[in-house]
């Protein structure tokens, strides 16, 4: 119940559930192989995914030995070109890169060979302008994906430069829609088939918000995110159906970082919506029969967890888990 000041407990779902979860995915016998879907091979997404869950969940205690193993089996999905090979999800290979580039910065490896693709985006800021405008932002959920992904990749493998980055947050700020502080520029939103933000807009500009915060940096209209994203949330503290997944970390990370940002504002309001979240998401994944039945692959709870973890960091006291839980966001810059 909102306002009663109750602790939401994970202990169960990461002792008891998680692991059985988690066995379904196995694919081999090295360190690091795991499947997207059950019973396939190990592939580039199950072994990330896994990786990072576990670390989220402050399971990962590996010797260097385990890290150097399950950092082989990431890399066994690199090309000659430096992208990572998409496998099974819809997301762009700028997704699979970075997301297999912060899963080895989170065990402090790296990736095999260095991101050669870049050359061609970094190489002056007409090809940077080229490459940002070539996205597509009408649908920009499953873009920004790319708009993050190849800063992220760049700044964590060190293979960016000052240049890119003082031109890519430069051109985030001024693209920032000052009604939302959102990226409303797609064709949809300049012939007004969307007239206000929806979660898809929300979902998209979360994923820049993550690489500003690596890069010690505010984003701008931070009140209007605070607004939007708590109009947003369903009443049952989800921003989409019935299943938590990587939309409420979204969610919850717009408000709690935007209102830090913005100097605590409408702290009392963040503070209930990521209540409300916790409530849900407890109920969730300790339903072992519910959670087995719509957890059916490796990507899907990843995302949880973070929005788990965020709320643990920042209202501690509400949070109970067997072991601390952690934002793997604070030190890997992608997910």
């Amino acid at each position: 119940m909102i306002g009663v000041a109750r602790v939401f407990d994970f202990c169960r779902f990461q002792l008891d559930i998680f692991p059985d979860w988690e066995r379904q995915f196995r694919s081999g016998g090295l360190c690091g192989e795991y499947s997207y879907n059950i019973g396939a091979p190990a592939d580039s997404y199950g072994t990330t995914d896994m990786l990072i869950s576990r670390y989220i969940m402050g399971d990962l205690d590996l010797t260097e030995k385990k890290k150097d193993e399950w950092a082989s089996v990431i890399n066994r999905f690199q090309r000659s070109d430096g992208w990572y090979s998409r496998t099974h999800t819809f997301h762009h290979r700028e997704h699979t890169t970075a997301y297999a580039v912060a899963a080895l910065r989170l065990i402090d490896r790296r990736p095999s060979g260095p991101m050669s693709w870049s050359a061609k985006i970094l190489a002056d800021r007409r090809s940077m302008e080229r490459w940002i405008n070539g996205i597509n932002w009408s649908i920009i959920w499953p873009g920004s994906h790319i708009v993050s992904g190849v800063p992220a990749a760049l700044a964590m493998t060190g293979e960016g430069n000052v240049d890119f980055y003082d031109w890519y947050f430069d051109w985030l700020d001024r693209a920032a829609d000052p009604e939302s502080g959102f990226w409303c520029r797609g064709l949809v939103h300049r012939l007004g088939l969307i007239r206000r933000p929806t979660k898809h807009e929300m979902g998209g500009a979360f994923h820049m918000y993550y690489v500003y915060e690596y890069f010690a940096r505010k984003w701008r209209y931070p009140e209007k995110i605070v607004d939007h994203t708590l109009r947003l949330q369903h009443s049952n503290g989800l921003w989409d159906s019935d299943v938590t997944y990587c939309i409420d970390l979204d969610g919850v990370y717009c408000l709690t970082r935007s209102s830090r940002n913005a100097g605590s504002y409408r702290k009392d309001d963040v503070y209930r919506a990521c209540v409300r979240y916790l409530e849900t998401a407890e109920k969730i994944l300790n339903d072992r029969e519910f959670f087995l039945k719509r957890y059916r692959n490796s990507h899907i709870l990843t995302g949880a967890l973070a929005a788990v973890a965020e709320c643990g960091l920042f209202f501690p006291e509400r949070v109970k888990t067997a072991r601390p839980w952690r934002q793997s966001l604070d030190t890997a810059c992608f997910i």
